[in-house]
């Protein structure tokens, strides 16, 4: 690089071209000949005429100042002109580049790519030799030292990923086989991180350390994340690298006429930062209406462009409005004989119930209506249309059910129903009570273990038909079904064969209770697991939208099935943040955690003082296309003849 004061260039040997400036000047005067002068009496007669439109001798000056102001801006553009620049590395080694590339670098990604393509530029100029380290997680075997100009070309293609900064593994023959190539000593390493720590980060540098000077650009802005955390009241965490006052937090949603938009801005000064370790910590309560609630996709932190500022939203957030219909029995002596008791137990912490009769509920638009032995139904033209939009009725079996006599002709059930229903271990017969099989992985109840303790002891039989086995859910040991369930319209139908009390079966009191009661609610509409469940050993998550580095939400162009296992370690190579679904269940899968600070010990670190100066070329660049333009129009008015008196 060139430096004369406070200007530098990338490519200096280019203002040799300079020199031709006054050659040009005189190229853009030069004229044609002058005529031979012949004298002929006749031209007496055209004394006194005036020419209306008469040639000029010469170019105006100011329009060849113009042209030579526009050469001289190209000429000094393509030169690579730097305000300011930092001065070069020492040493004249091949020049390694460490791009941290994950969602953390998205906000300031062009900048962090033109000071690439400046040091690039300055290799190319110097002729060093370059290598790329991309830290996204897909690198592989040994960097190859190319070109600068390659390494450029490949750069501008770049973009962030979806997933945070990964290094290659910190074991030395995995190091030693990735520098294979870079020698021993004399190698230049720029470091364009993300401000972040990530794993393999310090076995990294002391590896470069140790091979010549490496040099860390850290970002100039604060870094922002957002994460989900879930539960009965669930809240966002707002971490930030910086302690100063956050951006708002916009929860984003469709409107009620179906257009995407701000439904709710959040206030993260509300509640009490904590910072520790130089990283501010703020919970963030979403305390909206259910009605609100439920239409939110996602929520972003207002101004910052990367997945990690971005939480998508399944129905982990969602609240659903349940129904409840049946007999309460809630006396103070008979509380525990009531099938409503168990249902409000299980259902209060992650729904808004109402409870009432079936036309009042019906009225209020519940997701989901929980029936508890009921027979005979009023207002079934209603609960059919109620159905037929997509909604969930959950049907609990008991005694009034098993001792009705037109059970087979019963409405809104799933399969047919045998009279009189089966006692397994009661008092009056010979069998025991029944466990339960696992739950298939395919099904709404996927991943929840079944307790060896939960038992069944009188439930209502299903009729055998050809398609049984396709609508059961659960069943218990002797293959009995337990669960089953059937489409009716948009909506689905699903019959628990015992009783929602311990009258029949144990399960009522167990945890697995609330959890298959959770799980159905959660199919009313939409699907999503809880995130804190953890999904079969052998199921498949299918990417259905996938988010980029800047967190713009697309389709995959290539949805590849994502295990259990590699699902559950959360956004990386191969799982992009984005919405995944597994059979009957879609989980988001979000960017945004835990934050820590990076240090640089034996590095030198580019402060805001010593940053890298303010390239010149795309201002230069611009002045010669606004000067050609003037040019042009200075062209066009002479040719109209304005103003050209004075000019002959």
């Amino acid at each position: 690089m060139l430096t004369l004061g406070p200007l530098g260039f990338l490519a200096p040997w280019l203002l040799s071209a300079l020199i031709a400036l006054p050659a040009i000047w005189l190229i853009l005067r030069v004229m044609p000949p002058a005529p031979k002068l012949v004298r002929f009496p006749g031209t007496r007669l055209l004394l006194g005429l005036r020419d209306a439109h008469p040639v000029a001798r010469h170019t105006p000056w100011w329009l060849l100042l113009l042209r030579v102001l526009a050469i001289a801006a190209l000429i000094l553009g393509f030169a690579g002109p730097v305000w300011k620049p930092l001065p070069d590395q020492a040493g004249q080694g091949p020049l390694l580049i460490v791009l941290d590339a994950g969602w953390a670098a998205a906000p300031d990604w062009p900048e962090r790519q033109a000071r690439v393509l400046r040091a690039l530029d300055r290799a190319s100029g110097q002729g060093q030799p370059a290598a790329l380290l991309v830290a996204d997680g897909t690198a592989s075997g040994t960097l190859p030292f190319q070109p600068a100009g390659e390494v450029a070309a490949r750069l501008r293609a770049l973009t962030p990923a979806a997933w945070e900064t990964r290094y290659p593994e910190a074991r030395t023959e995995i190091l030693a086989e990735t520098l294979a190539e870079a020698p021993q000593s004399g190698l230049l390493t720029l470091w364009l991180s993300d401000g972040l720590d990530h794993p393999g980060r310090a076995g990294l540098l002391a590896a470069l350390a140790v091979r010549g000077e490496v040099t860390v650009i850290p970002p100039t802005s604060a870094r922002l994340s957002l994460e989900l955390i879930p539960g009965d009241r669930p809240a966002l965490h707002l971490r930030a690298t910086s302690p100063g006052t956050p951006p708002a937090v916009l929860a984003m949603g469709l409107d009620p006429q179906g257009m995407p938009r701000e439904l709710a801005r959040l206030d993260p000064t509300k509640p009490e930062a904590v910072t520790e370790s130089g990283i501010t910590t703020r919970m963030i309560q979403i305390e909206l209406p259910s009605e609100l609630r439920n239409r939110i996709t996602r929520f972003e932190i207002e101004g910052q462009r990367s997945a990690g500022a971005i939480v998508l939203a399944d129905d982990s957030l969602r609240r659903r409005k349940v129904a409840l219909v049946g007999d309460d029995r809630a006396t103070e002596t008979q509380r525990l004989l009531s099938p409503l008791h168990y249902l409000r137990r299980a259902l209060i912490p992650s729904t808004d119930l109402i409870e009432g009769g079936l036309e009042d509920v019906l009225q209020a638009s519940p997701d989901v209506v929980i029936m508890v032995d009921q027979i005979g139904l009023p207002d079934s033209e209603a609960l059919a249309a109620w159905l037929d939009k997509g909604g969930l009725l959950i049907r609990f079996a008991g005694p009034r059910m098993a001792a009705s006599e037109h059970l087979r002709d019963e409405p809104f059930l799933p399969v047919t129903l045998r009279e009189g229903g089966r006692d397994i271990g009661g008092a009056l017969s010979w069998g025991e009570p029944r466990g339960l099989t696992p739950f298939p992985a395919e099904g709404p109840f996927s991943g929840l273990n079944v307790p060896a303790d939960a038992t069944v002891r009188a439930q209502l039989l299903a009729e055998p038909a050809p398609d049984l086995a396709q609508k059961t859910l659960a069943q218990l040991t002797d293959g009995t079904p337990l669960v089953t369930r059937a489409p009716y319209g948009q909506g689905q139908m699903v019959l628990f064969h015992t009783s929602a009390n311990a009258e029949w079966t144990n399960l009522a009191i167990s945890g697995l209770f609330v959890e298959m009661l959770q799980r159905l609610v959660q199919t009313a509409r939409a699907s999503s697991p809880q995130p804190d469940t953890a999904p079969a050993e052998d199921t498949f998550w299918t990417p259905e939208q996938v988010l980029d580095g800047f967190g713009r939400a697309q389709d995959p162009e290539d949805p590849v099935p994502v295990s259990a296992g590699d699902f559950t370690k959360g956004a990386g190579p191969g799982a992009p943040a984005g919405l995944y679904r597994a059979g009957e269940r879609v989980a988001a899968l979000n960017a945004g955690g835990t934050l820590a600070l990076a240090d640089w010990p034996g590095a030198r670190v580019e402060t805001a003082a010593r940053t890298a100066g303010l390239d010149l070329r795309g201002w230069l660049i611009a002045l010669a296309a606004l000067l050609f333009a003037l040019d042009a129009l200075g062209s066009a008015w002479l040719a109209r003849g304005i103003g050209q008196r004075g000019l002959a």
